[in-house]
């Protein structure tokens, strides 16, 4: 009678490599998820154009002509660091008056923009204009 022998060397190579596939697809999981996590947590940016101009006698007019504005809720100016005004911003193409002697004194001043949307999110425009 013939004996049969039966070999399992192939056995444990394949069992090794279905093991190492399966780590390496749990691992791709675990940091395409925290990848993910992470980039949940990241606003919307809003870009708005605006323009800063000196208007009568201490008076500043800011203007916002473009971009996210129908988003756009209030505008604060600032001269340096100290607080100047703040309105609600109506429309596109309208200028928005901000006079406060006592802020816009200086014949140059260093203005800050900041524009505050519905979503919370804010926006910044920085420059120097020249006070009448």
């Amino acid at each position: 009678m013939k004996q049969q022998r039966r070999s399992d060397d192939g056995v444990s190579p394949v069992i090794g490599t279905i093991l190492l596939v399966a780590l390496t697809v749990v691992l791709a999981a675990l940091v395409s998820a925290s990848a993910l996590g992470m980039a949940s947590g990241i606003r919307t940016s809003h870009i708005i154009g605006v323009s800063v101009d000196p208007g009568e006698e201490g008076e500043l007019l800011v203007t916002v002509f473009c971009g996210d504005a129908d988003d756009l809720k209030t505008i604060t100016v600032y001269n340096g660091s100290r607080f100047v005004d703040v309105v609600p911003f109506s429309s596109v193409g309208t200028p928005l008056s901000f006079k406060n002697p006592a802020s816009l004194a200086s014949r140059k001043a260093d203005i800050s923009v900041v524009g505050r949307f519905k979503d919370g999110n804010q926006t910044l425009y920085s420059g120097t204009v020249v006070i009448k």
